[in-house]
């Protein structure tokens, strides 16, 4: 699509804006955090040093990243180098860290000091993973299909077999979304819904 392109380094500070202002279940949690970079640190800039090649951003009219989708094509290698290579710094920075502005930093804070855990879905199907956020100016125009369509386009290429994701049970709107992409309920949790996709 003319207004989706792949990310490059440039972009990192463009992900991490739209990381914090969707961190509340989609709505801008920019008065919300005192760290405005701890949301991007765990679900957007690894990715992009990860597995560059599937990381996406949409673009406005002025050509500036209002959106993007990051994933994985391997979680377990993705979990793995998460917990060995990029958050012992960040979890030196935060290991200390008592103050909070919300319950969400808290959270967020707390997964960055005990990294990503065992997960189920990589290895009964679902191998890869992503996140996708839209800014609201963006929203509503096809660009969150095209990223996804984009990145599932990728994975196919890989020969992967399948993608899972989770999602606030707050987040009605992405609930909705997903589910028109073809994705459907694996698991419903406390905190909200994974959802899967075969690729095959």
């Amino acid at each position: 699509m003319e207004h989706i392109r792949k990310a490059n380094n440039q972009d990192l500070p463009y992900l991490y804006e739209i990381s914090l202002k969707t961190a509340l279940s989609g709505l801008d949690g920019t008065d919300f955090f005192f760290d405005p970079f701890c949301v991007g640190h765990y679900y957007a800039a690894p990715y992009l040093f990860f597995e560059p090649d599937l990381c996406f951003v949409a673009l406005n009219q002025i050509e500036q990243p209002c959106g993007y989708i990051v994933g994985t094509s391997n979680t377990e290698a993705f979990n793995k180098w998460m917990q060995e290579t990029w958050l012992p710094p960040l979890r030196a920075q935060y290991k200390n860290r008592t103050q909070f502005k919300c319950k969400s930093e808290e959270q967020i804070i707390s997964l960055i000091c005990k990294g990503p855990g065992e997960g189920i879905w990589e290895h009964v199907g679902y191998p890869a993973h992503m996140h996708i956020n839209l800014l609201p100016d963006l929203q509503g125009k096809g660009l969150g299909k095209g990223l996804m369509l984009t990145f599932f386009d990728v994975l196919k290429e890989k020969g992967v077999s399948g993608v899972h994701l989770g999602v606030d049970g707050r987040n009605t709107h992405a609930i909705g979304f997903y589910e028109k992409m073809g994705m459907t309920i694996l698991k419903n949790l406390q905190w909200g819904t994974i959802f899967g996709k075969h690729l095959d």
